[in-house]
């Protein structure tokens, strides 16, 4: 071998042990610290195929890096809720009391972490703004600065369910996501392979109070992300 590429050799060793080594400092500080049921992590160019406009380059040009930590909903909560009608909500009540805040908390803290091991982030808010109307070259409607379902199937979460939600191993869809977007180069998680934990068999639609999953549906939402295909049914928002 010679010596420029044993220098070149070395060089992508070290580099590959650093970002390990900060990759698991943040997933550390998630788990112990902030108390975070799951964490995964996707690099910038598992969102290529986003709009710009909903993307973490749209929202910080510089970035390498997405982080997505996610919380248990109780249960008992999913459970007893929306029994009397679907917009009547109970016990659900704490998500907007109390888990939100969480979230909230645990993006901030997380972002400040990250700067002190000497790199940028951006925490983004568990309910973020939401453009009810297309708005100049983004055409989607009920659009956000970057959807946490879609960071956490990026980030090997979850993968799609048909109705849209991010499905995950350990909980399901009864989760609620928060992302950080950052400047340092971190370890990407594996991603779930399509189909793992969704087979399309429309129990959800089945279920559906409302009907969202049955009527006026205009084919799937494709999400390329790497070599894989996710996709879910286009419900009229």
């Amino acid at each position: 071998m010679k010596k420029n590429e044993k220098s070149e050799k070395k060089d992508n060793e070290e580099k590959y042990l650093t970002d390990n080594f900060l990759t698991a400092k943040i997933k550390c500080y998630a788990v112990e610290t902030l108390n975070s049921d799951l964490i995964g992590i996707a690099n910038i160019e598992r969102f290529k195929n986003a709009p710009l406009m909903m993307s973490p380059q749209g929202i910080m040009p510089s970035a390498k890096s997405v982080i997505v930590m996610a919380i248990h909903h109780p249960d008992a909560i999913i459970e007893l809720d929306g029994q009397e009608h679907p917009q009547k909500h109970g016990p659900y009540g704490i998500q907007y009391n109390g888990m939100n805040y969480r979230l909230d908390e645990m993006s901030y803290r997380m972002s400040l972490f990250i700067e002190k091991q000497g790199f940028k982030a951006v925490p983004i808010a568990s309910s973020n703004i939401w453009r009810y109307k297309g708005y100049k070259e983004l055409k989607e409607h009920f659009a956000p600065d970057i959807s946490h379902m879609h960071a956490a199937v990026a980030a090997g979460l979850a993968e799609f369910g048909y109705n849209g939600l991010a499905i995950t191993p350990e909980f399901g869809a009864r989760v609620r996501y928060v992302t950080v977007i950052t400047d340092a180069i971190l370890t990407p998680s594996p991603l779930i392979e399509p189909g793992t934990l969704c087979d399309n068999c429309k129990l959800c639609a089945k279920h559906c109070l409302s009907g969202a999953l049955t009527k006026e549906l205009d084919g799937w939402n494709i999400v390329k992300i790497e070599d894989k295909e996710y996709k879910y049914v286009k419900k009229n928002l």
